[in-house]
């Protein structure tokens, strides 16, 4: 009995032992899933804080970048600098400080809101950082009206300057690339970068009220952005105004270009030119003069060509303001397949195998079609030059083929007309635009219309011009109707990348 006893005490105290053990347990199982849970509360915290900095500075990034829409009016328009990093007022920072307690100073090494990245882009292109006090601009947010209240976007600040070759890599380097530097500014075309010695400007900014070269600058667009939990994030952008396209000539040709028959194509920009013929000795002499309010722009050439052209013939009259009116075996400055996708791809173009055209293209050709309208041009030769009148349902609209094609019967059209393959002109075309070609263009004549283009022909292979339309083809460049800038949009976005901090 006394045995039993003392077998039952005993189990009584393993029993209290593991109960004891099982708590123990039990109690470390529920601090750890209380501790996780702690973790996890404050990474989603960390998480949530580091988002809100995000959109908070992609919100700084965007506001400059609507605010320099070309159509927005002061105090709302933001205009950047106009001189490259490194010289006087070459730095715009809008500042957006939380409240009047909130001291916003990207320049003071001491401020919490120091622009670190800064001294890191100046030193790539062997600019002392920081920089004089003179090389700053400052200005303050200035959102849309629906955003009435302070610092209503919660970024600090974004820096404005133009674009250095070497402030972001790739950069273009002295060996290659004629005489390029590390800070060089670098241009926009619309389709590709460039550094500015590689251009025939000096200076890519546009140019108001007077013909502009065809580039823009490039602007980078820092943005920080600290939430009132110490979360930040930096992002950067990259943006350019769409400038106006401008070829180097009447026909760009990226190959051979053959002449034949009697035609005239004029580098002088009609837009801005009055010309007239006068017989000279025998010798026909082209004069142009400034049209009433306008600036004569003879910069352009007849044909450019990045092969070869053939020698001109007595019947072929070949004009243009610049030292010679033809140029052959040159640097070929476009990108076709981007400039292609840029028509193709925006947003009202009018693909013909769409209403209301419907054509039916297949295996690379649209075939033959016979009296085509791609659009209504003005009357011809377009008058006023620089806001040409024409029929009540007169307008312009981009247009994609898709292959290629001939057209005969009298073509005609207005804006930009984009054929993805080649192009046969037989019977005739008034058109006032762009004609772009990725393959060969060929006037082949069979009609009794003539070819009158205002504008510009940018071919992509092989240009064929052989007149035996009625006898003649006119082609006369025209800046005025080329595809110009947008004023209503903000600029287009070239790059995007988040910097470490």
């Amino acid at each position: 009995m006394r045995l039993h006893r003392r077998l039952r005490n005993s189990n009584r105290g393993v029993a209290l032992l593991a109960c004891l053990l099982a708590l123990l347990l039990l109690t470390a199982l529920g601090l750890a899933l209380m501790y996780l849970g702690d973790s996890e509360t404050r990474i989603n915290d960390n998480f949530r804080s580091s988002q809100q900095a995000y959109f908070a500075s992609m919100a700084g990034l965007q506001s400059a970048r609507e605010r320099m829409m070309l159509a927005n009016a002061a105090p709302h328009k933001l205009i950047p600098p106009v001189n490259m990093p490194g010289n006087s007022n070459s730095m715009l920072y809008v500042l957006n400080p939380a409240g009047t307690s909130d001291t916003v100073d990207p320049t003071d090494v001491t401020n919490p809101y120091h622009d670190q990245e800064l001294c890191r882009e100046m030193a790539v292109q062997n600019i002392n950082c920081p920089l004089a006090s003179n090389n700053i601009i400052t200005t303050a947010e200035n959102g849309p009206p629906y955003l009435n209240t302070p610092a209503a976007l919660a970024y600090k600040w974004v820096r404005v300057h133009r674009k250095a070759n070497a402030s972001v890599a790739p950069y273009y380097n002295n060996g290659s690339n004629s005489g390029s530097t590390l800070t060089t500014q670098v241009c926009w075309n619309g389709v590709s970068e460039l550094p500015v010695t590689m251009l025939p400007v000096t200076d890519c900014a546009l140019s108001a009220g007077s013909d502009p070269a065809g580039w823009g600058p490039v602007y980078e667009l820092t943005s920080l952005a600290v939430t009132a939990s110490g979360a930040s994030r930096l992002l950067q952008m990259e943006v350019a105004q769409d400038p106006p396209l401008v070829t180097r000539a009447a026909v760009d040709s990226q190959d051979h270009v053959d002449l034949n028959g009697s035609l005239i194509v004029n580098g002088w920009d009609y837009c801005t030119c009055q010309c007239t013929t006068n017989k000279v000795n025998g010798i026909d002499v082209t004069t142009c003069t400034n049209r009433a309010g306008m600036v004569c722009d003879g910069s352009h050439y007849a044909i450019y060509a990045a092969g070869t052209v053939d020698n001109p013939t007595p019947s072929e009259t070949l004009i243009a303001g610049t030292s010679q009116p033809v140029v052959q075996n040159q640097p070929w400055p476009w990108d076709m397949d981007g400039l292609i996708n840029k028509f193709k791809y925006a947003q009202g173009t009018v693909s013909v195998t769409r209403a209301p055209y419907s054509w039916s293209c297949t295996a690379g050709s649209c075939g033959t079609r016979s009296g085509q309208v791609f659009g209504v041009p003005p009357a011809f030769p377009p008058s006023p030059a620089n806001n040409p009148a024409g029929p009540s349902n007169m307008s312009s609209q981009v247009t994609y083929v898709p292959g290629n094609v001939q057209m005969t019967g009298g073509a005609q059209g207005n804006g930009v007309l984009v054929i993805d393959g080649n192009l046969d002109i037989h019977g005739g075309l008034n058109f006032y635009g762009l004609i772009l070609v990725r393959g060969v263009i060929s006037f082949t004549g069979g009609g009794s219309s003539g070819v009158n283009i205002y504008g510009a022909i940018l071919a992509g292979q092989q240009s064929y011009v052989d007149t035996t339309l009625g006898g003649s083809a006119n082609i006369y460049f025209d800046f005025c109707s080329l595809p110009q800038g947008i004023q209503d949009q903000p600029p287009r976005v070239l790059s995007f990348r988040e910097q470490l901090l």
